[in-house]
């Protein structure tokens, strides 16, 4: 704990000074507009991600409307099933040696 306290005495001031100078010397304030990539890149990524957004979320509708008919015939069959009461093991289990003599 006192070496914790020690070393944040130590460094902390000069930690503190490094992080308000960043900002003004290191970091550009605003970007040129010469950068490669311009507007029109952004605007092709924004119709492409928007077009796999809509035929997901279209595939996904589909799917849940079609399949609605088939999975109440699978409810209405597995309720249909014959069930059979349910019968606890034996305690304690019995080992294969016992069972042998």
């Amino acid at each position: 704990m006192f070496s914790c306290r020690a070393a944040w005495q130590r460094c902390g001031p000069l930690a503190r000074r490094a992080a308000y100078r960043l900002p003004r010397d290191v970091v550009q304030r605003r970007q040129m507009s010469s950068v490669p990539g311009g507007s029109g890149e952004n605007i092709l990524y924004t119709l492409l991600c928007g077009g796999a957004f809509v035929g997901a979320v279209s595939y996904a509708f589909s799917t849940v409307t079609t399949d609605h008919a088939r999975f109440n015939d699978r409810i209405t069959e597995i309720k249909a099933r014959p069930k059979t009461e349910w019968v606890p093991k034996p305690w304690p289990p019995k080992r294969a040696d016992d069972e042998e003599v």
